[in-house]
């Protein structure tokens, strides 16, 4: 081979050598770049702040920085029966760094169409999954009343006492609108935002009942400023065993609320998955069980797939208890 086409494959070789260490560390570059997250994410709560679903995802923001090592923000967007924040995160970028942990009314807002209109439906959120369970309560201000019992007989003299609830949608309007037709009685139904709402107007006498979260109101109760008559549960939490539950009493329970993660419908699966991992690692992890445990919740993870099965399943149940309970005719 002469010396001068050895230097030209020499050459050719040096410079597509060059071309591909060049290309790769291109690619290694933007993969750099794109990488998930690399800025704050905004976890949105269409709650106001206070409340048990607050509480938790306040929590889990704080878990979620120490694995994610970005800042996670709560965004409260209360109003519109929560279907403001949920159409918060409808309407985002969906890349990932708008989030929804919301309750299960924010995700299937026409099944609750005979009560208002949202700018959105379920097809417009993607569930990522299940991680905590609220324990809702029917309160009183202490030294009203003792028992639920008393409380009904009470409301059956004075019909259209006021109730406070987070809107029709919530499961304490749903359950308290059960008793009410099961005792044929009437209240007068006043939404608020949240719980940091309703327990002031509990306090402040605006209201003679309200559904609150136990987790807005554990410290009150310890005080003796509130007395919770039963819980909006199918079954007794290890953290109040005296407070009996409504099925407990005989009531049905129109469906369970849980929390859970969303995003826009377009999100990555690749999002999807990371965020169901990380959720499922940080449900395991102690430190996070003792906080949701403190703000008197339950975890309850359940992964992507189960998830949107059980909100198929909660979206016929409820359709279903609605027509037996004479709210659709």
């Amino acid at each position: 081979m002469k010396r001068t086409e050895f230097k030209k494959k020499i050459a050719k070789f040096s410079f597509l050598t060059a071309l591909l260490l060049g290309l790769s560390f291109f690619v290694i570059l933007q993969a750099a770049n794109s990488a998930y997250p690399d800025r704050a994410i905004t976890l949105v709560v269409p709650y106001s702040p206070g409340g048990g679903l607050d509480l938790a995802a306040r929590a889990l923001a704080d878990s979620m920085e120490k694995h994610l090592k970005q800042p996670v923000v709560v965004l409260n967007k209360p109003g519109g029966a929560t279907t403001i924040g949920g159409n918060t995160v409808v309407t985002a970028k969906p890349d990932g760094y708008t989030l929804g942990y919301f309750p299960t009314p924010t995700v299937i807002p026409e099944v609750f169409s005979y009560f208002y209109e949202a700018p959105y439906s379920s097809k417009d959120l993607k569930p990522i999954c299940r991680l905590t369970e609220p324990v809702l309560t029917i309160t009183v201000k202490e030294g009203t009343f003792n028992t639920l019992k008393e409380f009904i007989e009470f409301a059956r003299k004075n019909p259209g006492l006021k109730m406070g609830t987070h809107g029709k949608s919530g499961l304490g309007y749903i359950a308290m609108a059960t008793i009410a037709k099961a005792e044929k009685i009437k209240f007068t139904d006043v939404p608020f935002a949240g719980d940091s709402a309703i327990v002031p107007a509990i306090l402040g006498d605006h209201i003679t009942v309200g559904t609150p979260g136990f987790a807005a109101i554990r410290s009150l109760v310890e005080a003796k400023k509130l007395k919770p008559l039963a819980l909006c549960l199918e079954k007794r939490v290890d953290f109040a065993p005296e407070i009996p539950t409504v099925v407990d009493l005989g009531y049905k329970l129109g469906f369970v609320s849980c929390h859970g993660f969303f995003g826009p419908k377009d999100l990555s699966d690749d999002v999807v998955r990371m965020i169901d991992e990380l959720a499922r690692k940080i449900a395991e992890e102690k430190d996070f069980q003792t906080k949701i445990r403190n703000t008197s919740q339950i975890i309850n993870y359940e992964d992507t797939a189960s998830f949107r099965k059980s909100i198929e399943k909660y979206k016929e149940d409820l359709k279903v208890f609605f027509k037996e309970e004479g709210f659709v005719k």
